[in-house]
């Protein structure tokens, strides 16, 4: 699902930007960029021990970051 809202996480009032991983990938090859590599981050368990809370983060990516070339 696509979508933005506001949230209090790492800092007040951040806008996070919600997107498919479809459309992130098709994005950056209808611009002409190929992807080079892709890491999604999940907590580790000892940041779960540590936090609690994040451990329904498990469920799904927090974030992904995705390194690309132009071609």
């Amino acid at each position: 699902m696509q979508s933005e809202h506001r949230t209090d996480w790492l800092a007040q009032s951040i806008l996070k930007h919600h997107q498919t991983l479809a459309t992130t990938i098709n994005t950056l090859l209808v611009a002409g960029f190929a992807p080079r590599r892709i890491k999604e981050f999940a907590p580790t368990q000892d940041q779960i021990e540590a936090m609690p809370e994040l451990a329904e983060e498990k469920e799904r990516p927090m974030m992904l970051v995705v390194s690309a070339f132009k071609i």
